[in-house]
């Protein structure tokens, strides 16, 4: 290999010659322009002779350019000698590189002796001190003797051979004999020391002789040697714990969890044993043998977990119990006295497998940190160190750095798919997921017993406006998906989601649905009638009292389900804030595509709450129909048999005691007020909404049907005066919305108040210019409220433009 000093020399010689190529084609450059100028220049005198005719001009130009032609030769004859000068410069500079590359040879060489000449010595003193290190039962320094021969270039004991001492028992070949047997004298010594601190259980020796190990290049053979003690530690824990669990555990308060202890404390041990050993296999060993331990380690942890799992399967009836739900999840046929099982008891068999779940996921969470701690590009510490000297190199090459940092990646892609491999082909992954699998249909059966019972005790307390199925619902499905989400598993999460969401928008919209569906019992003495008919045959049929079947108790039934249902929209976007907050404390290290099946379910509940929103949206609006609407009807006709040609007289009189606004308000107020202790704030905003709407209606169409009861001005001012009295009570009882709602009818009594026809275009573009948002009167309909103004000329209403 040619040395640093050699290569500098060749890099300084190319730079020379490439600086006098460039110098070479400027001047070629610069004489070609030369040549041009001349040309142009001859050109020029030619021409200037020509049109001037005189010859002194012509040969003062020429003396001018033979001085001119002298200095550039000149300048030629410098630049030859520059580039000769630099020639010969540019030979000394190699000549003194190529000396320079000749000293960094032999001084490479010179270090190369001198570095065989310090192994052969190392070599020597090393078959000299191993056998009595070995005696002296030193054998930290007999161990160290062999890993400086192990660690000698071969090229050293090439060279031993071609040497011929004059002693053959110092020979280099004598020394490679003495140190292999050697080795094979203290693997032999090291095993058997080993093996007895094991049996005596002297930890203190057996870490002694386990450090030993990777000194003679026997790393396999230590790990498994240690592995194997390590497992029997395994083994004595898994032991311990379940003669505690078959003996009933050591707390009866924790029965219920017995197996789910069980298994925390087999995983505490283990991870305690790791944990523990972990620095030691880091140190001598390297990092990345801390998996091949686990592999080790987890076929004693798969043996004991098997144990526990199949004694909780057998005690706890696991598969019994899932069988049983299956057949009965399956039938179709069911019978009301079927034998089933007990919610209560699965709810405590179904907390312990997920206690068991969660356990799991965090044993397996320790194994992955402590593996990520690790450095999984190097097979030791020697290499590790290694690595970060030469990737910090400043001589490497971009391509170099580039490969090394490819190489890390690699190691730790592959590391990390040993480590999946682990965790979802041992046995611990296998039983686990069995397990996993039943319990979300026993879940499944679990919310649908919960359910069932719900609806059976639904009953509304007094002074609550909502009945109790809603809290029971939303509790029995917030504990359920919480329990799903205590396995730290995504997909136990993401199936419970969706189940929730399903019962919700099944089993529970269909319960409130019913009182919905039959609807709010009408007013008035016709209805009375026919509802009293109906309770009737009610009671024949189906065996209810006349206060259960009758329209009184079906108007309580009817406003707690619309209650229930906004209710519900409420508990809704609680429940997916709760889970938003548990799966942020819960599953905060889980992966971008696991976040995304997560959210991808909570969007349910947004559609659920768009659902339960249009269907108490039209609740409410069967509930204004049938209780308002037909009474507001009959209470705006009156508005018909009230004059509207009035005096300035009848006017001040009307001020004193309005014919028609107080009353309509008054029987307005009535209906509205006996909603408002029984509604929810948000059913009864809505229903004032409702009837503002139909309240401006109703008023627009009994005014629009006052074409023989005509308006002059002051029937328009008092109708201005009842506008704004309604006006200002439906602000104060339903907001500013109003405004929104009354935007048509004032523009009808604003029409019905102009002194003339021209007056009326300034109030039409007053009100397009005041909102956007509400489609303004047309022509034909302006037209129409104005031909309801006997005093305005029918003439000029008909020729009107907007």
């Amino acid at each position: 290999m040619r040395s640093k000093r050699q290569v500098l020399g060749e890099e300084r010689g190319c730079q020379m010659d490439v600086l006098l190529a460039e110098w070479r084609a400027e001047l070629e450059e610069k004489r070609q322009h030369e040549e041009r100028i001349s040309r142009e220049l001859s050109e020029a005198l030619e021409n200037a002779v020509k049109a001037g005719g005189s010859a002194d001009i012509a040969r003062s130009f020429n003396m001018s350019i033979n001085r001119y032609s002298k200095k550039m030769k000149q300048l030629e004859t410098s630049a030859i000698e520059l580039a000769t000068n630099l020639k010969t410069v540019s030979g000394l500079a190699d000549n003194i590189a190529d000396r320079v590359s000749a000293l960094d040879l032999a001084k490479g060489r010179v270090v190369d002796c001198l570095q065989r000449v310090s192994d052969l010595r190392d070599l020597r003193t090393c078959s000299e001190g191993v056998d009595l290190a070995i005696q002296q039962e030193d054998y930290e320094q007999a161990a160290k003797h062999i890993h400086r021969f192990l660690t000698l270039d071969t090229a050293v004991f090439k060279m031993g051979e071609q040497i011929d001492a004059r002693d053959a028992g110092q020979s280099m070949t004598h020394s490679y004999n003495v140190l292999r047997l050697a080795q094979t004298t203290l693997k032999g010594i090291i095993e058997r020391k080993f093996d007895e601190a094991v049996e005596t259980a002297d930890i203190a020796s057996m870490e002694r002789f386990f450090k030993l190990f990777p000194l003679i290049s026997e790393h396999k053979n230590g790990l498994e040697r240690f592995g194997r003690y390590l497992c029997q530690k395994v083994d004595k824990l898994g032991e311990e714990n379940y003669k505690v669990m078959m003996a009933g555990g050591t707390d009866d308060g924790r029965a219920n969890v017995l197996f789910a202890d069980c298994l925390t404390m087999i995983f505490e041990g283990i991870a305690r044993i790791i944990e523990i050993h972990q620095p030691l296999i880091d140190n001598f060993y390297g990092a990345d043998k801390l998996l091949l331990l686990m592999e080790m380690i987890q076929v004693s942890c798969d043996r004991e977990i098997d144990r526990v799992i199949n004694a909780f399967r057998k005690t706890r009836q696991y598969d019994e119990k899932f069988k049983a739900i299956s057949k009965y999840m399956r039938s179709l046929d069911r019978t009301p006295d079927e034998k089933k099982v007990d919610a209560l008891d699965l709810d405590i068999l179904l907390s312990e497998v997920a206690l068991m779940q969660s356990r799991t996921e965090l044993y397996w969470k320790f194994m992955k940190r402590r593996l990520g701690e690790a450095p999984a590009n190097a097979t030791n510490a020697e290499e590790t160190e290694q690595e970060k000297i030469d990737f910090f190199d400043p001589e490497m090459t971009e391509e170099e750095i580039e490969a090394s940092k490819e190489r890390i990646r690699k190691n730790r892609l592959e590391c990390s798919q040993k480590l999946e491999q682990l965790v979802n082909r041992s046995l611990l992954g296998t039983r686990m997921q069995e397990i996993a699998d039943k319990y979300l249909m026993m879940e499944q059966f679990y919310v649908t017993e919960c359910m069932q019972k719900a609806v059976e005790m639904d009953v509304t307390e007094e002074g609550s406006l909502t009945s109790s199925v809603v809290d029971d619902f939303f509790f029995i499905v917030r504990k359920t998906i919480r329990r799903a989400l205590s396995c730290s598993s995504v997909d136990c999460t993401c199936a419970m989601i969706n189940y929730g969401a399903a019962v919700l928008e099944g089993d529970f919209l269909n319960h409130v649905g019913i009182p919905i569906q039959k609807g709010y019992p009408s007013v008035g003495w016709t209805a009375e009638a026919y509802q009293t008919a109906q309770t009737a045959y009610n009671v024949l049929q189906h065996g209810k009292t006349m206060a259960e079947a009758g329209p009184d108790n079906q108007r309580v039934q009817f406003i707690a389900a619309v209650n229930n249902v906004r209710a519900a929209i409420e508990s809704i976007h609680s429940l997916k804030g709760s889970i938003s907050e548990d799966i942020k404390k819960f599953m905060s290290g889980i992966s971008s595509v696991e976040s995304g099946k997560i959210d991808h379910s909570l969007t349910q509940f947004d559609e659920l709450c768009r659902t339960f929103e249009n269907f108490g949206s039209a609740a409410i609006n069967a509930l204004f129909k049938a209780s308002i609407k037909p009474k507001l009807k009959s209470s705006a006709d009156l508005f018909l048999d009230i004059p509207h040609d009035l005096t300035e007289d009848l006017l001040t009189e009307y001020e004193a005691v309005d014919p028609f606004m107080d009353n309509f308000i008054a029987q307005l107020d009535k209906q509205v007020a006996q909603f408002e202790k029984i509604l929810l704030h948000a059913n009864y905003q809505e229903l004032l909404s409702a009837v503002c709407t139909e309240v401006a209606e109703q008023l627009e169409r009994v005014i629009m049907k006052c074409t023989s009861n005509q308006f002059n001005r002051f029937g328009g001012l008092q109708l201005d005066k009842e506008l704004r009295h309604l006006t200002s009570y439906l602000t104060s009882v339903a907001g500013w919305m109003v405004r929104e709602k009354c935007f048509r009818i004032s523009q009808i009594v604003s029409l019905l108040n102009v002194e003339n026809v021209a007056e009326a275009v300034d109030v039409c573009e007053q009100f397009e210019s005041s909102s956007q948002s509400i489609r303004s009167m047309s022509l034909s309909e302006v037209k129409k409220v104005l031909a309801l103004r006997f005093d305005l000329p029918i003439d000029q209403i008909k020729s009107l433009t907007i």
